[in-house]
């Protein structure tokens, strides 16, 4: 393993920190390495979820918007 410094103000410092919490991560360090070590999906994964999403779209396979909160509700 090696280092990595990377000069920050105490402002921008400050700023990565909340974000971090935000996002549930104890320590700067694990919510650094949460960036790089994501799985992004690849753009033939992206295009393949767009184009599942419009056919079930354009077939009428939707869910009422009001729907939608009960399911953001029951998430948290």
């Amino acid at each position: 393993m090696s280092d990595l410094v990377i000069h920050v103000t105490d402002e921008q410092r400050q700023r990565i920190e909340e974000r971090a919490r935000q996002h549930g991560f104890e320590t700067l360090t694990d919510y650094l390495l949460s960036l790089v070590e994501e799985d992004e999906p690849t753009k033939e994964e992206l295009l393949n979820g767009f184009r599942e999403g419009w056919a079930a779209a354009m077939s009428g396979d939707t869910i009422p918007a009001s729907k939608l909160w009960e399911f953001i509700d029951l998430d948290e």
